[in-house]
């Protein structure tokens, strides 16, 4: 993200800069001295040996060089804002914020660093400051907000702006090169998506929520958006698994088509898993790809399927067999909304919690054990669980987008877990349920060729129900059924299956062209 501060002389840009950059680890520039160090000479004899024009023509420059940077923070000289061509490359992938201070505030300040500053070498300094701050009125309103700075100091200041981005949570970055992204993570962020928002640019917005989760956290994240002079687009959907099909899809790409959303739209999605996965499809696809946020409101969705640019929907032959690999711009995790998720929701999501410590992060899987009761009631270890959820996930999705390899990890539970909701019609088990249960016989399989430790599989499946979460298969669905579904699984290759198998508690290898006689006897135990 990139952060940029406009404003008149005096107002603290520089001094509110540099605390903004030490607090949120960004890098800092400010262009004034760089082009002072960069011509040797201070901004006043810029001015006075080569004239005004020259030094609008190199800071033109410096600022477009500088803009091209991500986690940075600039501060700008007082006329920066007033040439297009400087805010547009400054609004590119970032916000700009403009400082102000009453005229006598800036005097002041002016006087008492000392230095002399070109435009006010007049004999009514005072007077030319007013002139001069009614003149750049009509450029500065092109900010992206404001901040007073006349009674706070600069450490407030730069605490008022990461507040208001929501930066003061909790955050993982997701490093993609240009598709890099950033999660955010706490409480309250639905009411900030509006000034993240702005710094995408969307030429229009297009909600997809469903009918569960719209009247609750709709009015939040409207008001967020309109409060930015944004009009977003509705579109609601029934809530379940069997609605992520084809069909859904074709109806949101005419809402688009016949609203005339064009390539500089972006989509938010609003819900769990299903929403997300739909929605994010459909920004995948539509005129060749679109931008979208993801805003998850489910624990499952905000540990899994949010992160990572997996999108797809569902054939009645297989889970997610049509999708397309497509990231997000950004993730907002708000979870306020947890606080109306049922239990069993909950439950579900507990179980990809579950899944990233046992394939990946040991400790993680004893924390989770140690703190279940804490993190069941929403306490102060369930912010701590979800980040270093995240956090294995981008490590792994960093490392393998595609999943060419590594990434194939992250299926773990998924082979028998994906099988059983397609036997099931996707009606019976929410996803997590069903990957529980996939995580048990996967432990149970690993067992019986002998690379994982019958103790460590009771712990797996002990974790497992002390959670609240199945893991077992029901005798009235049909073990054959089961294993067939495995078959045309988007992860089985040339017909064989493939597993994801743990060696230890925090690690798991691929398996590929296990029996289909062995898998059967392990399912019928």
């Amino acid at each position: 993200m990139k952060i940029s501060l406009a404003g008149f002389m005096g107002t603290g840009k520089t001094s509110v800069g540099r605390e903004l950059s030490l607090k949120l680890g960004y890098d800092f520039v400010d262009s004034d001295l760089l082009i002072e160090n960069r011509e040797g000479m201070p901004i006043s004899l810029i001015f006075k040996n080569k004239g005004e024009d020259y030094f609008r023509q190199i800071e033109s420059e410096a600022v477009e060089e500088i803009s091209g940077r991500d986690n940075i923070v600039i501060a700008t000289g007082g006329g920066v804002i007033k040439n297009n061509r400087n805010l547009q490359n400054l609004r590119r992938r970032g916000l700009i914020f403009c400082l102000t201070a009453g005229p006598e505030v800036i005097l002041r300040r002016v006087m008492l660093e000392g230095g002399k500053r070109p435009l006010l070498d007049v004999k009514e300094p005072l007077e030319e400051i007013k002139k001069l701050l009614s003149e750049r009125e009509e450029f500065y309103r092109k900010s992206d907000a404001f901040i007073q700075t006349d009674f706070i100091t600069p450490a407030e200041a730069a605490d008022n702006i990461i507040s208001s981005l929501g930066l003061d949570s909790e955050r993982v970055a997701v490093g993609l090169g240009e598709r890099s992204y950033e999660i955010i993570i706490g409480s309250g962020l639905l009411s900030k998506a509006g000034m993240r928002l702005r710094e995408f640019r969307p030429s229009k917005v297009f909600i997809v929520s469903n009918e569960t989760i719209f009247p609750i956290f709709g009015k939040t994240i409207l008001e967020s958006l309109n409060k930015e002079g944004i009009s977003p687009e509705i579109f609601i959907m029934p809530d379940g698994e069997e609605h992520k099909k084809l069909e859904w899809a074709e109806r949101i790409y005419g809402r688009l088509l016949e609203s005339g959303f064009d390539r500089g739209s972006m989509i938010i999605a609003l819900g769990g898993g299903v929403v997300g996965d739909l929605a994010g499809f459909v920004a995948a696809t539509y005129m060749r790809g679109i931008k979208y946020i993801q805003v998850p409101t489910t624990l499952l969705s905000q540990v899994d399927s949010s992160v990572g640019g997996k999108t797809g929907v569902n054939h009645p032959l297989g889970k997610n067999m049509i999708g397309a690999f497509h990231q997000p711009s950004l993730v907002i995790m708000d979870t306020d909304t947890l606080t109306s998720l049922p239990v069993r929701e909950f439950r579900a999501g507990m179980a990809e919690v579950i899944k990233y410590g046992i394939m990946y992060d040991s400790e993680l899987f004893n924390y989770i054990d140690e703190k279940r009761e804490d993190i069941f009631s929403l306490g102060a270890s369930l912010i701590p669980v979800i980040k270093r959820s995240c956090e294995i996930k981008a490590d792994v999705v960093s490392q393998d987008e595609r999943e060419s390899g590594l990434r194939a990890i992250l299926n773990f539970g998924h082979t028998v877990g994906h099988a059983i909701e397609t036997a099931t019609g996707y009606t019976r088990y929410l996803h997590g349920e069903a990957v529980a249960i996939g995580m048990r016989y996967a432990s149970d399989l690993a067992v019986k060729l002998g690379i994982f430790d019958e103790d460590s599989a009771v712990k797996v499946k002990e974790l497992i129900r002390s959670c609240g979460l199945p893991a077992d298969i029901p005798s009235d669905i049909g073990i054959s059924d089961v294993i067939n579904a495995m078959s045309v699984d988007k992860k089985a290759i040339a017909g064989n299956i493939r597993f994801v198998l743990p060696e230890k508690i925090g690690s798991v290898r691929i398996v590929d062209g296990i029996e289909r006689r062995v898998i059967k006897e392990v399912m019928e135990a």
